[in-house]
């Protein structure tokens, strides 16, 4: 769920193909978003003008929705693997998604071209790498910092102040925070540029069960 930030509209993403824009006064949904190919619709937020919406799914895609006629505006595509989480940069230009290999695609929204990924989640092992799912992404309030952080335990900063500059893939953040055993489930940006984690213990007997 994300709220717009008038606090009057919110959309919510769910496991039926759609994502749904609902007023806070009305038990009912006021546009459907429909055209995503697979069930899990597993990420919505709003753009920063309020005027569209940016979903991301299990179909390896991203969409922009107009708010006004539901339709389906930008098809961003690219990815190998389903999309867990997204983001719109601050000044609207920049689509940002987590899939669920640890690769973050960032697209331009003007023209729908991915523009470069980051891949330190997904490479950070010598060997084939596991699948790390991304589940926190937040752009700081100048735009010019990106955090990544999910079940590796690890907050990463980017530098996105020169996206049309940059190469098509970026491994190496500019700093990085490791947790002990914490595993990172949602990143938060104050306006004064201060980074808020959440996360959760993670049991290494547990861990090591699971594999």
């Amino acid at each position: 769920v994300a709220f717009a930030p008038s606090g009057y509209y919110f959309a919510s993403a769910g496991g039926d193909a759609t994502a749904r824009l609902w007023t806070t006064d009305r038990g009912a949904p006021v546009r459907l978003f429909s055209g995503h190919t697979s069930t899990s619709v597993n990420s919505v937020v709003f753009h920063p003008n309020c005027n569209y919406i940016l979903t991301g799914a299990d179909d390896k895609t991203a969409r922009l929705w107009d708010i006004q006629s539901g339709r389906c505006v930008r098809l961003l595509n690219g990815c190998s693997r389903g999309l867990n989480v997204v983001k719109v940069s601050p000044c609207g230009k920049y689509a940002t998604a987590g899939d669920y290999s640890g690769i973050v695609h960032i697209w331009d929204l003007g023209t729908g071209k991915k523009m470069t990924e980051l891949r330190s989640h997904h490479g950070a092992q010598k060997k084939p790498p596991s699948p790390l799912l991304l589940h926190g992404l937040a752009y700081s309030a100048c735009g010019r910092a990106l955090a990544t952080a999910g079940d590796d335990c690890c907050v990463r900063i980017w530098d996105v102040q020169n996206l049309p500059g940059a190469p098509r893939v970026l491994d190496s953040p500019i700093k990085s925070y490791r947790t002990r055993r914490a595993v990172l489930l949602d990143l938060h940006y104050t306006k004064r540029n201060l980074l808020l984690a959440t996360g959760k213990y993670a049991n290494p007997i547990s861990l090591a069960q699971q594999i």
